[in-house]
């Protein structure tokens, strides 16, 4: 447990470090269950950093049965405007995946993003996966789908 708590410590600081020397978009992904959700937990927070093509994820759940976490780290390779204010975006990320095993994966987010108005991002993508789970045994490999949908407001 004291481990887990290191871990989810340091991921903080640096989701929080990082993003505060640029504009930043700060907001909430949900997980698209029948799609398959979000790794560890299928409520995160999203952190994007203008100046760079990398967006963050990260989610947990602590509690004294069970505690989860996810981590997400997507590098947009393509984010150009599809027609009018809507937007997609694609590229290589990672995630990791904490439940009752230990998952570490590679995705491919392919979204949409559209600013309804200035400062305000909606978003919804899809992301296969391929895996390795560690538990017990281990698992490779480990295909999959992750969806998510949400909310970023541009500070």
């Amino acid at each position: 447990m004291r481990t887990k708590t290191l871990v989810i410590a340091l991921v903080l600081l640096l989701a929080i470090a990082v993003p505060m020397t640029f504009a930043t978009g700060i907001g909430a992904a949900f997980g698209l269950q029948p799609v398959g959700g979000l790794p560890g937990s299928d409520v995160m927070l999203s952190l994007k950093v203008n100046q760079l093509p990398f967006l963050m994820g990260i989610g947990f759940n602590l509690g004294e049965q069970q505690s989860t976490f996810g981590f997400t780290g997507d590098w947009w390779i393509v984010n150009q405007n599809l027609f009018s204010f809507i937007n997609y975006y694609l590229g290589p990320g990672f995630y990791i995946g904490y439940g009752t095993d230990l998952t570490l994966g590679g995705r491919l987010p392919i979204g949409l993003n559209v600013y309804p108005v200035k400062n305000f991002e909606l978003f919804l993508e899809v992301a296969p996966t391929l895996a390795v789970g560690l538990g017990d045994t281990v698992t490779f490999p480990v295909f999959g789908v992750q969806g998510a949908f949400g909310l970023r407001f541009w500070f």
